[in-house]
C-alpha cells in the first residue's frame, strides 16, 4: 500500500505544465469532468483532483481541456496555414485528400524549414497521373517557392492534356508504381482526386485498391461525381467507393462527404452507413460550411456539369479578382487564363429551410469525422501589397499582411463545429462534436500510421497534444471577404509545447512533428 502511495506522489510530481480546474473531457474512455492535467517530456503525466508540483500551473476553469484536434484534410500546408489552423484548435494537420509528390522531399522540407503543428501527407495520385501522362515535373519543395505545398502542383498542372483522362494498361503500372514508391516513403494512405480526374478506368480503381489492401493504407478519395442527376450521380459515385472497398477489402475515405454529396446526402449516408453495418471498411468525414472551394478549372465546373450539379456560374467566386462570376462565357474565359485560381463555390443556400437542415444532416452521419479541408492563402489585395502576401503566404510571417484570403473554413472549421453545430443549432453535444475532431480521425488513421495511436485521447502516457478553450465564446470569425482566425481557443499544446498561450499564437513555436505511414522504409 506504501508503494502504491509512493508511485502515485511520484506519478503527480516534477511536472511541466500542470493544467488545473478544467472540465476535461476524453471521447475514449468517456470521462467528463473537472480534473486536474499535468504534462511531462511531451505527454500526459497525469490526470487527477490532486494540485501537484508543475514548472508552470495554468487555472483554466470554466474551459475544456480536450485532445488536440486532428484534421485530416488540409491542404494548408505551410507555416501560416498551421498558425491559422493551431488558433482553431488543431494539433496534427494532415493533407491526405490530394496527397504529394515526391513524399519524402516534402516530408524532409517541412522538417527542415518547422512546423507549428504535426503534419503528413499521402501518396498523390493524381501528381502521379500528372507525371507520367503529362511529363508534369515532381519537383522538390526545397528547390521550387511555388510548389512548397503539394497543391502548388496541382494549381500549376491543370492545363495537362492527358491526366484528366484513361490510361492505358502500361501507363497504370506506371501509375502504381510512383504511389507505391511514395508509400515506401512514409506517405499516409493513397490520396485520389477522382473528380479531377474523372474520366480514369474501373481497371485503375481496382489495382489503387489492390495496392491499399495489400499495404493496409486506406484511399482517401474525392468522389468521381458531384452531380445531382444519374447517371454519373454523386450517389453512384458513392456506391463505386462503396464497392471497391468491399470487393477488395481496401480501406477507404469518402472525402468531404457534405460538398461532393450535396442534395443526395441523405442517400449517400444511408449508403454509407448500409455498408459499414455489413463490415465494408469505408468511412467519411464532412465540414460545416455551405460553400466549398477548389480550382476553377476543375472538370466539375465546366458549364456543362455545373448545370447537372444544379449550379451556375453565379455560384462561383473567383477569389484572385473577387468576383462572382457573371456568365458561362466569363467562367470559360477564366478556366482558360487560370485554369489554378482559386475559387468559392457555393453548394448550399443557409436561408433555405431544406438547404439548412440537408448541410446539418450531413455533419451527423454516424462516426463521421470534422475535417475542414483548408485551403492555402492565396492574393486579393492591392498590387502594392502582392509582394508582402504572396511571401507571407507560404513563409514565416507573422502577423500576416493585408491582402491574403483563403475560404473560412481554412481558419474556422472547428470553432464553427463548436459553435454552430452544438451551440447554436444542438445538433451534436459537446463530448460528440469532440470525438468527431480527435478519436475518429486517430481511429481511421491509426493502423495506416501507427503515431495516430497516442493521439485523440486524453489519457495518461498519451501524446500531450491539449486543446483548451471557452465552450461558451469560441467562435469562427473568418468569412468569404477577411481572413480572420477563430477566437475562443485558450492554449494549444503540441508534443507538451505551447503553440497557443492565453489566446495568443507564439510565432517562435515550431514543435510539429512527422506522421509517417507504416510502410515507411529505405527506398
Amino acid at each position: 500500500m506504501a508503494a502504491d502511495v509512493a508511485d502515485r506522489k511520484v506519478a503527480v510530481m516534477a511536472l511541466d505544465v500542470l493544467l488545473t480546474g478544467g472540465r476535461v473531457i476524453d471521447p475514449e474512455s468517456g470521462l467528463d469532468g473537472v480534473r486536474n492535467v499535468g504534462i511531462r517530456g511531451g505527454t500526459v503525466a497525469y490526470i487527477g483532483d490532486d494540485r501537484a508540483d508543475a514548472a508552470r500551473t495554468i487555472d483554466v476553469s470554466g474551459h475544456v481541456v480536450a485532445p488536440g484536434f486532428i484534421d485530416m484534410h488540409s491542404h494548408a500546408q505551410t507555416i501560416s496555414g498551421h498558425r491559422l489552423q493551431a488558433l482553431d484548435g488543431v494539433t496534427t494537420s494532415l493533407e491526405l485528400e490530394g496527397g504529394a509528390l515526391p513524399v519524402a522531399d516534402h516530408y524532409e522540407w517541412a522538417e527542415s524549414e518547422g512546423r507549428p503543428l504535426n503534419f503528413g501527407f499521402s501518396a498523390g495520385w493524381v501528381y502521379s497521373r500528372m507525371h507520367v501522362l503529362d511529363g508534369a515535373p515532381a519537383v522538390r519543395p526545397q528547390d521550387d517557392r511555388e510548389f512548397r505545398i503539394p497543391l502548388g502542383m496541382f494549381e500549376q498542372f491543370q492545363d495537362g492534356a492527358r491526366w484528366r483522362g484513361p490510361a492505358d494498361g502500361r501507363d497504370i503500372g506506371r501509375i502504381l508504381d510512383l504511389v507505391e514508391r511514395q508509400l515506401r516513403h512514409g506517405a499516409i494512405g493513397i490520396g485520389m482526386l477522382a473528380g479531377y480526374a474523372p474520366d480514369f478506368t474501373a481497371e485503375e480503381f481496382g489495382r489503387l485498391a489492390d495496392l491499399a489492401a495489400e499495404t493496409t493504407q486506406p484511399m482517401f478519395i474525392h468522389a468521381r461525381s458531384m452531380s445531382a442527376e444519374p447517371p454519373g450521380s454523386a450517389l453512384d459515385a458513392a456506391q463505386e467507393i462503396i464497392a471497391e472497398a468491399e470487393a477488395h477489402s481496401a480501406p477507404m475515405h469518402l472525402c468531404h462527404m457534405n460538398s461532393t454529396s450535396g442534395h443526395l446526402a441523405d442517400s449517400v449516408a444511408e449508403s454509407l452507413a448500409a455498408a459499414r453495418a455489413r463490415g465494408v471498411p469505408v468511412t467519411t468525414e464532412a465540414y460545416p460550411y455551405a460553400a466549398g472551394s477548389t480550382v476553377i478549372g476543375a472538370s466539375f465546373l465546366a458549364p456543362d456539369e455545373l448545370r447537372r450539379n444544379r449550379m451556375t456560374p453565379s455560384s462561383i467566386t473567383y477569389l484572385p479578382t473577387g468576383e462572382r462570376v457573371a456568365s458561362e462565357e466569363r467562367l470559360v474565359e477564366i478556366r482558360a487564363n487560370d485554369p489554378g485560381g482559386l475559387c468559392v463555390l457555393e453548394s448550399f443556400d443557409l436561408c433555405d429551410p431544406a438547404d439548412k437542415a440537408m448541410l446539418l444532416r450531413a455533419q451527423t452521419v454516424p462516426d463521421a469525422a470534422i475535417a475542414s479541408d483548408a485551403m492555402p492563402l492565396t492574393f486579393f489585395g492591392t498590387e502594392s501589397q502582392r509582394h508582402a502576401a504572396e511571401c507571407a503566404a507560404t513563409g514565416d510571417v507573422w502577423p500576416l499582411p493585408p491582402g491574403l484570403i483563403a475560404h473560412p473554413r481554412s481558419t474556422g472549421c472547428f470553432a464553427r463545429a463548436l459553435s454552430w453545430l452544438v451551440r447554436d443549432t444542438g445538433v451534436l453535444t459537446l463530448p460528440e462534436a469532440i470525438r468527431r475532431c480527435t478519436l475518429i480521425p486517430a481511429q481511421i488513421l491509426e493502423e495506416a500510421a501507427p503515431a495516430m495511436r497516442a493521439k485523440g485521447r486524453l489519457r495518461v502516457g498519451a501524446d500531450a497534444d491539449l486543446t483548451v478553450f471557452d465552450p461558451a465564446t469560441v467562435a469562427a470569425r473568418g468569412d468569404y471577404t477577411s481572413l480572420r482566425p477563430s477566437t475562443g481557443f485558450r492554449h494549444v499544446f503540441v508534443g507538451g509545447t505551447p503553440v497557443v498561450a492565453d489566446g495568443e499564437l507564439d510565432a517562435a513555436a515550431f514543435p510539429g512533428k512527422a506522421v509517417r505511414g507504416a510502410g515507411a522504409r529505405a527506398a
